[in-house]
């Protein structure tokens, strides 16, 4: 039999967000780990492909961090069970089992994928992560794990594993029609993919870059996700000479596909980055990647090879990168080509689930 594992997630909401994460569960699964999962099962596409593959699943949720039924409910399934690995994938859920690992022979371990909101003199933090009773925290990246180091007791306790993605699952994504956008003969368009937080992710610096367009150029921006145009980003873009090539495309459901349709794939981040789907989904498209030099992003893009490597904070570099895949249309599809074999290669979940299997068989041998 193989080590024995409960793992308390959300498997809700659109596939692709998930679809790392859960490949993983199905991947050990595969090699003799025996799991259960707690989620809610409501429009939750992973949990029939869970139990057709035979893992069980329960409906849960954690209702807050401080439940007494739903500690008491985690407690008694790990006590009848047997379970040797307890791994949490969301806050309220590393908080309940703090609670119902007490006194139990049960490593627990707590998952982080972000960078931000952890301060050892926070004690908010200590109802969760930085709760003795946590084992360890695996990471989603290397950047995550050094915050992790930086305010836990024992920096042992932070682990990197990344989730790794499969080429095949973007093998089947088709170029969206972008004429509804009006773009002209030879533009070149560039995505840029987020969801609100418009100061993380540096949308103001890409804004502020057009002044230092080639005034003859053709370079569009796509910016796609919700509530990217907030006040002051709209005054920037009255502001710029290029304001007719910044477009705003909202919330799509088919982001993956009006990205394989672009030319080049954008962030500009500024901090708090672990690895960015975004670009990993660009990557594995085959799209370049104009991408700074922050933690998150480290190693994914070898400047000049696969993308463009540039200074956080720096509209003078976003525009010259432009520029560059700009004047070397060549350049930047040989470019795309590398991109998708740079990520193949180090992020594959065929990986991720040889290092999550090796972990917990490790942790739970571990007296």
């Amino acid at each position: 039999m193989g080590v024995k594992v409960l793992v308390i997630s959300n498997y809700q909401g659109a596939i692709n967000p998930i679809r790392p994460e859960a490949e993983i569960f199905l991947g050990m699964h595969k090699l003799g780990v025996e799991l259960c999962i707690l989620t809610p099962t409501e429009n939750a596409y992973y949990v029939d492909r869970f139990r057709e593959a035979g893992i069980e699943v329960i409906d849960f949720q954690a209702r807050s961090k401080f439940n007494l039924q739903d500690i008491r409910f985690v407690r008694k399934l790990i006590k009848e069970r047997g379970f040797e690995v307890v791994h949490c994938f969301k806050n309220a859920a590393v908080a309940i089992s703090t609670w119902a690992c007490i006194g139990l022979p049960v490593k627990l371990l707590a998952y982080r994928g972000y960078t931000g909101n952890i301060y050892w003199y926070d004690p908010s933090c200590y109802l969760t992560y930085l709760n003795p009773r946590v084992d360890y925290i695996t990471c989603l990246a290397d950047s995550v794990k050094e915050v992790m180091q930086a305010n836990l007791m024992n920096p042992k306790k932070a682990v990197t594993i990344n989730k790794g993605h499969d080429p095949a699952w973007y093998d089947d994504v088709e170029p969206a029609d972008l004429s509804e956008f009006n773009f002209p003969e030879g533009a070149m368009v560039c995505s840029f993919v987020a969801n609100s937080r418009s100061k993380m992710k540096g949308l103001n610096f890409l804004i502020e870059s057009t002044h230092h367009w080639p005034e003859d150029s053709k370079i569009f921006l796509l910016l796609i996700g919700n509530d990217l145009a907030d006040e002051g980003i709209q005054k920037l873009v009255e502001a710029s000479p290029m304001k007719e090539q910044i477009v705003f495309a909202g919330f799509r459901k088919n982001a993956n596909q009006l990205v394989k349709a672009c030319d080049v794939a954008i962030s500009v981040s500024i901090f708090g980055e672990a690895t960015q789907k975004a670009m990993i989904e660009a990557m594995y498209l085959g799209r370049p990647v104009l991408i700074t030099d922050i933690s998150g992003n480290r190693n994914m893009a070898e400047n000049g090879k696969s993308g463009l490597v540039i200074p956080p904070k720096d509209p003078k570099a976003i525009a010259q990168g432009l520029k560059q895949f700009w004047k070397n249309p060549e350049e930047r599809k040989q470019m795309g080509q590398e991109a998708r074999k740079r990520i193949a290669n180090i992020l594959s979940i065929e990986k991720s689930v040889k290092d999550y299997k090796a972990f917990y068989e490790q942790v739970a041998n571990e007296k």
